[in-house]
């Protein structure tokens, strides 16, 4: 069983320390301030109940769709599988709300995430060239639907014994065709 806890309700405070932990250009308290504002703002916080906060997930709900704006994890906590569980239980929040379509963009250059989001069934749709100003890159718009990715699992559920979100995705899929 995973011994992670959720908070659905992060405050821009937190948003904004874990933020910095994560990247070179953070986002400031501002920015997250203001973007809580917004009804269609999403912020959720990723904790280990004895080891605190390890990773943050923030996006825009906009049923039928949801935009994700930034995730992180703390360097401590990379490389365990957390930024998947993250996509994994948006993915269940996105069933739940009908938003079956998920955009992103990301730095062409950032291979770990774009590794990610491909293992969670994010394709490229379109690449916007020079959008990144620091470090200077282009973004990659990508783009998730839960259907095709339902399907497209359905091999790999198979040999490997998917997770039960996955099976909640495919009987939604199947639901709505």
């Amino acid at each position: 069983m995973n011994p992670y806890l959720w908070n659905y309700q992060a405050e821009p405070e937190r948003l904004a320390e874990m933020d910095q932990e994560c990247f070179r250009m953070p986002w400031k308290f501002d920015s997250y301030h203001e973007l809580s504002k917004q009804k269609i703002f999403q912020a959720w916080v990723l904790a280990h109940p004895e080891e605190g906060s390890c990773g943050f997930l923030v996006f825009y709900l906009i049923p039928p769709e949801i935009q994700i704006l930034r995730m992180g994890v703390l360097p401590e906590n990379r490389r365990e599988g957390l930024a998947l569980e993250m996509l994994k239980e948006l993915d269940q929040k996105a069933i739940l709300n009908q938003s079956h379509t998920l955009w992103l963009d990301v730095h062409v250059e950032n291979t770990p995430a774009l590794g990610l989001y491909q293992k969670s069934g994010y394709k490229e749709i379109y690449r916007r060239k020079g959008y990144y100003q620091n470090p200077p890159g282009d973004a990659v718009l990508m783009k998730k639907t839960l259907q095709e990715a339902a399907v497209a699992s359905t091999d790999e559920d198979e040999r490997d014994g998917r997770t039960k979100a996955a099976a909640t995705i495919k009987h939604a899929a199947k639901a709505n065709t």
